[in-house]
């Protein structure tokens, strides 16, 4: 019966990560690294584990936010082939050492990122024209993928956040993300597979993250194209905060309490997602509404 009760728990775990992670770009990662920590899982194997899944939650996302066109096509392989070095290097790096890189500094520059990110999208007419340069995109691709590997994640966070700041609408930066972490995420799973061995992977608990993580990630890539750019643009900047707040609160100092409000405030972002989608819709009806009256009204007038 508690074999059962972990199997459903560390679904549900991965239905709530797998949602938030296709909707937002970011989260799986260091939300499930935490699952298998509190485990008591070395860093190196949670790593190898929580890859693994993520390969096939996020080859899921990807495929819808690629029917969506949610992407900008210019930049996948110039992210990607240096992400692949990068994550090979984070393997090893993890692998050899036997530690993860400080989520401390990382968290407390994504900190900082998410709160230019919401005091920017908070203004009525975000400024989205400047882009992010191509010679830029293979150094955030190294960067960002060894983060990723080293630490439990990261991918998802650096990206968002570089992206969007330099004015790539945000559904369009979480798709870039959703579609090429599959394959950094594959890469690092190889390497750690060559490294650690395949027997040492968890594939008692990745299975069940896996399960619940592909049960709402179409519906969540299509609340990301449904959310008004501005919208979408808060709820990453104020994810970002959470997550890395979270974060730098458990570095110091830990009580139970702490994921009660992490949990919390990830159900608040659902909501409010569903909330901003359902009254875009109400919007875009008014609208639709309000032009048929003034043609039916220019008719009545001939």
């Amino acid at each position: 019966m508690s074999d059962i009760l972990t199997f459903v728990s560390i679904m549900l775990a991965g239905l709530v990560c797998g949602f938030i992670d296709s909707a937002l770009g970011m989260g799986y990662g260091v939300s499930a690294t935490s699952v298998f920590m509190a485990f008591g899982i070395s860093p190196a194997i949670a790593s190898a584990s929580v890859h693994t899944s993520e390969v096939v939650v996020d080859i899921w996302s990807g495929i819808s936010h690629w029917k969506l066109g949610n992407f900008e096509r210019g930049h996948l392989l110039r992210l990607t082939l240096p992400g692949i070095i990068g994550a090979l290097a984070g393997a090893l790096f993890i692998a050899w050492t036997a530690i993860s890189i400080s989520t401390v500094w990382v968290s407390c520059v994504l900190l900082i990122l998410g709160a230019f990110i919401l005091t920017r999208f908070l203004q009525q007419n975000p400024d989205l024209k400047k882009r992010l340069s191509n010679r830029s995109v293979p150094l955030l691709g190294a960067f960002a993928a060894f983060v990723d590997v080293s630490s439990g994640g990261g991918w998802g966070p650096i990206c968002i956040s570089v992206y969007v700041l330099n004015g790539t609408e945000p559904r369009k930066a979480v798709g870039i993300v959703e579609i090429t972490e599959p394959i950094i995420s594959l890469t690092s799973v190889i390497a750690f597979g060559f490294l650690l061995g395949f027997e040492s992977f968890l594939w008692a608990t990745a299975l069940p993250m896996i399960l619940g993580g592909i049960i709402l990630t179409s519906v969540a890539a299509i609340l990301s194209k449904k959310i008004p750019k501005r919208w979408l643009g808060i709820l990453i900047g104020v994810w970002l905060i959470i997550l890395n707040a979270r974060t730098l609160i458990r570095s110091v100092w830990y009580h139970w309490f702490l994921d009660v409000i992490f949990v919390s405030a990830i159900m608040t972002v659902i909501i409010l997602g569903y909330w901003m989608t359902r009254k875009a819709k109400v919007i875009d009806f008014c609208k639709v509404s309000a032009f048929n009256q003034l043609g039916n009204a220019k008719q009545r007038d001939k």
